[in-house]
Formats: structure tokens, sequence, C-alpha cells
């Protein structure tokens, strides 16, 4: 999977969110100051070559959507955070969680029930 930039994970974030979307709808969507017209579609094209993004055409305008399942993302997001913070140890990152409070005793009664069923 190639590296995404800052700007293709919060454009490919927001598409995800959108499902399908034309790309005045992703900067319609985007928080804050709205990028240029021409830098997302830019950006949309860039995932489409890194084979994040496909499209369906209407007219002269592409309605773009993501092939990739979100997970992916969210697995290479979390292993990034595991590996610069928590130096790879997943013990680590739940005790985080836990001592911040972050974690319930069901949220983790419900990770010890999904380990269960891995390990099975």
């Amino acid at each position: 999977m190639d590296a995404l930039t800052r700007k293709e994970e919060e454009i490919l974030r927001q598409l995800y969110q959108l499902e399908k979307a034309f790309v005045k709808d992703i900067i319609a969507a985007l928080p804050g100051k709205k990028p240029a017209y021409t830098t997302v579609s830019t950006v949309i094209r860039k995932l489409e070559e890194k084979g994040y993004v496909d499209h369906e055409q209407f007219g002269t305008t592409y309605r773009y959507f993501p092939t990739r399942p979100i997970e992916e993302l969210q697995a290479k997001d979390v292993g990034k955070v595991l590996r610069e913070y928590f130096s790879g140890s997943a013990k680590e990152l739940v005790s985080h969680f836990a001592k911040n409070k972050h974690l319930t005793r069901a949220d983790l009664e419900e990770v010890m029930r999904m380990i269960d069923e891995q390990n099975q």
C-alpha cells in the first residue's frame, strides 16, 4: 500500500464518510478553510493512481468512491501510532486508554471476547 500524504489522508477520510462524492461535495464537507477545487481534484487523482479511489463518469464530471475498506486505513494508522508512541506494544496502548479512562469495563470485556474468538 503506497504511503499517503496528510492531505491525501484527510480527503480520503472525508470520502469514506461521504461514500460517493463529486469534488465539490468533498470540498464542502472538509472542515475549516476550503482548499481550491483544483487542489482537491489533484489529490483525488493521486489517490486514484495509488489505488485508493476510483470514479464513475456522469457526462463531463466524475463521482469518486473509495476502493479499499476503511479498516485497511485504520490498521495502517493504528500500526503507526503503536510503533511511534507505544514501542509496538498493544498492551501499552490499551493500558494508556484504561489509565486515561477512555476504556470502560464493558469495552474491556468486549475486547477480551474478541481476543477469545481469535484464539479459538
